[in-house]
């Protein structure tokens, strides 16, 4: 049965709550991508992937010390220990990006060009400084259970984002992706403050006795995870870069156009997925945990599905009439990248299982499978299909790596195929902690 244990409201009740924000968060996304599309067009939307992009790969550097080890130690060690090495962590590996970036624009000022848009690189530095404090925030909060401030926070970002991005669009004569750098400089700056408050807040002892061991065991775990989530995000985003290579910044910006429409659909798996982290990281119960993995899987899967079928039920006219004419091949990459975006609902799960259980090997080496597979369809499939072949290329990654996690998980657990089936009892589960959640 579903979430058998005494919890299983409360934890319902945690899904339902970040499932809602973060559905709330993707209509917001939704929102920006219009106003990008009819304000600024797709070489500015292009541009704009690029910054987040390098953003992202500063954010996996400084995973090591400030990642989701953060989620596994907060329920084992004093937070103190935990937060204080983080924040150094962040400042020391920005300043050894800037100090790359630096080098990189002096030695290869052409290839600088085509992973920095213009002139954005201080203001990438400084955003991803902002954006390492934004995680430590949230990683603690998700480790403490604390979901409900962590949705808050999550909101409260994205919603000054939208709002001050558009202001500044509408109000001005030519806007540029500088406006949304400004608009993230105020979303990110203010959650990360107020993130900081909530992490006071929460400590009860600054003790730092022992915090090089401590250190020492959030590296071991974060190190790994780091080369898992670097692979991961390869799996992604490396297209980005042979993308603007062969056909420019316009469809890069449509590619990505594309990709945030799918992901948004991602709120189920990575809802469902971030409770079940929290959850697991705290219990000692393995039985529960394989439980809990499964039936939450099947729920990721099916509701991913349905949702990734009413964006392929739309037609592609109304893509190119709501986003403009410049946006009409989104359907082509949404068409593409269905089989892997329903394989990455079962990826988060499995990935949130191997990571809560102190396993993230697992997940490095299914992203490597992940990764080779990247490699090899790029070069083939890109220069000849472009954006498509991008998605296809994206697919097919994302579909190597679940299975490789599948057979770890089956041979680990012991789990017969049949309980991977999906049964009416399934349905009744959920739907009666539905109906218990609404009545309550």
């Amino acid at each position: 049965m579903l979430l058998l244990l005494t919890n299983s409201r409360r934890m319902f009740k945690k899904i339902v709550g970040t499932t809602g924000t973060r559905i709330l968060n993707s209509l917001f996304t939704v929102v920006i991508l219009w106003l990008f599309t009819h304000y600024v067009g797709s070489k500015g939307y292009g541009a704009v992937a690029l910054i987040v992009l390098d953003i992202t790969v500063i954010q996996m550097f400084i995973d090591p010390m400030a990642g989701s080890a953060l989620v596994y130690f907060s329920s084992r060690t004093t937070s103190s220990k935990l937060v204080i090495p983080a924040y150094f962590w962040v400042v020391i590996v920005v300043a050894v990006a800037a100090l790359a970036l630096s080098g990189i624009h002096q030695i290869a000022p052409a290839f600088y060009s085509n992973i920095v848009p213009g002139p954005y690189g201080k203001q990438i530095l400084i955003l991803a400084l902002i954006n390492g404090i934004i995680q430590i925030n949230y990683n603690m909060l998700i480790g403490k259970g604390k979901i409900k401030i962590y949705n808050l926070l999550f909101t409260t970002q994205i919603g000054i984002v939208l709002i001050v991005f558009a202001f500044l669009v509408i109000n001005n004569p030519q806007p540029t992706a500088q406006q949304y750098i400004i608009a993230l400089f105020m979303g990110w700056g203010i959650s990360a403050i107020l993130g900081f408050a909530m992490i006071v807040k929460e400590i009860k002892e600054w003790g730092t006795r022992n915090w090089q061991q401590t250190s020492r065991q959030i590296l071991h775990f974060g190190f790994i995870s780091f080369t898992a989530n670097l692979l991961h995000l390869g799996n992604k985003r490396f297209s980005f870069y042979l993308v603007t290579g062969f056909a420019g910044l316009s469809s890069l910006g449509v590619y990505n156009a594309g990709l945030q429409l799918t992901e948004g659909i991602r709120i189920i798996g990575q809802s469902i997925s971030l409770v079940q982290y929290s959850v697991i990281s705290n219990s000692r119960n393995e039985t529960y945990a394989i439980k809990i993995s499964i039936q939450l899987m099947k729920i990721s899967v099916i509701l991913t599905f349905l949702a990734l079928l009413v964006l392929l039920l739309i037609p592609t006219e109304v893509y190119g009439l709501i986003f403009s004419r410049d946006f009409i091949k989104i359907k082509e990459v949404i068409i593409a990248l269905f089989p892997g975006v329903l394989s990455l609902s079962a990826n988060t799960v499995f990935s949130h299982y191997f990571s809560g259980k102190g396993h993230p090997e697992v997940n490095l080496r299914s992203n490597i499978a992940g990764f080779v597979v990247t490699l090899i369809f790029l070069f083939l499939l890109i220069p000849k299909y472009g954006i498509t072949g991008a998605a296809i290329t994206a697919s097919l990654s994302y579909f190597t790596s679940v299975v490789y996690q599948y057979i770890v998980f089956k041979k680990q657990t012991g789990t017969k195929v049949s309980e991977w089936l999906i049964r009416r009892r399934d349905f009744h589960d959920f739907f009666f902690l539905f109906k218990s959640y609404l009545h309550k």
